[in-house]
């Protein structure tokens, strides 16, 4: 089997990791995988997709038909294909959806904006082969948009333990030996991730310390609240660094407080590091872990994000425990990558049979 993977850019954000865990475990497996992305390829953000990787451009076609599966990730991908459609004879093509589009294009612009966004993408995806949905939150929301095109296949981390970064160790260190329960978010930081609601409940919980690691739009409007709230020496702003879930060793919970998620990944990233964890009570959550799991909070309710948090520290060993036992019998990168597989080998078996 040939595979090429279509890709806005190589930046270590959640579609990108996805991809990534997918090519790494399968690379083994397949006889040819190549990776096609818009942007640049080498900068400090970017995640090591290995030898072959090809920067192209929007106006120039690939050589479509040297590959059996062809799978796009995010709308800049999906927008190549079917631009390029018409040059595809004989490989399948197929996408990932990655979140609620409508619901994120409305945070992030308006419901009118995000109906049309949601809609041209939809359009697009009808004339792809099949799309993956990471839950089936999404696949039971979008599938009938889409002729019931649409297969579940949840997502995987792969954690791969090594030394943290010194410098930032010892910053975290610090801070934590100021006597604070650790409280930790990695993100790329938009509105959409909630992270401002653990802010506004820290002039509550006094001996508590939030952790912040990322870059993004919504950052700046952390810190000024961050400054208003007068919360400077209990919350820590890190950069983006590579692998952040190495500094959850010396944290005590994750926060997970999204107004809307696909998935989830950096959640199982918690999990598998054994971590307790406070995520929103948002659907997509709750097909990864129970309440037995993790600590469930109502979006924009300050008691009940409270009434989480203490739970999930009083109850630290418990619920890390439970969450890594799941975390590791469903949600690791092989057992995504090889249910990929299995898919693409259904598809391509579909075409044969036709």
């Amino acid at each position: 089997m040939k595979i090429a993977y279509i890709l806005p850019s190589l930046v270590n954000k959640g579609p990108i990791v996805v991809a990534n865990n997918i090519i790494r475990f399968l690379q083994n497996k397949v006889e040819l995988i190549d990776v096609y992305c818009f942007d640049e390829t080498s900068s400090s953000s970017t995640l090591n997709f290995g030898s072959n990787v090809y920067q192209i451009k929007k106006s120039e076609p690939i050589d479509f038909d040297k590959y059996d599966i062809i799978h796009s990730h995010t709308i800049r991908a999906d927008n190549y294909l079917f631009k390029w459609r018409k040059k595809i004879r004989r490989a399948k093509i197929i996408s990932t959806i990655h979140q609620d589009t409508f619901v994120s294009f409305s945070i992030e612009y308006n419901k009118i904006i995000s109906f049309f966004l949601t809609s041209y993408w939809c359009y697009i995806h009808r004339y792809f082969d099949g799309v993956i949905s990471i839950s089936n939150q999404l696949k039971d929301k979008y599938n009938w948009l889409l002729s019931n095109k649409m297969t579940t296949i949840y997502n995987g981390c792969n954690i791969e333990i090594s030394r943290p970064g010194t410098e930032l160790q010892d910053s975290i260190l610090k801070f934590k030996n100021q006597g604070y329960k650790m409280l930790c978010s990695y993100a790329y930081i938009t509105e959409r991730k909630g992270l401002v609601q653990v802010i506004d409940v820290l002039k509550e919980l006094t001996d508590y310390g939030y952790v912040i690691i990322g870059e993004g739009p919504e950052l700046e409007n952390l810190k000024k609240k961050v400054k208003t709230l007068d919360l400077s020496n209990r919350v820590l702003f890190i950069p983006f660094v590579q692998s952040p879930y190495l500094y959850l060793e010396y944290i005590d919970i994750y926060m997970m407080p999204s107004y809307s998620e696909g998935f989830g990944l950096a959640m199982v990233e918690a999990a598998l590091m054994k971590k307790s964890i406070v995520c929103s009570n948002i659907p997509s959550f709750h097909e990864i872990f129970t309440s037995n799991e993790v600590s469930f909070f109502d979006l924009d309710n300050s008691d009940s994000l409270i009434k989480s948090i203490k739970l999930a520290y009083h109850e630290l060993d418990k619920r890390s425990e439970l969450a890594n036992k799941k975390a590791n019998e469903f949600f690791t990168a092989e057992i995504m990558a090889n249910n990929h597989l299995l898919y693409y080998q259904k598809m391509l078996n579909q075409s044969f049979n036709d």
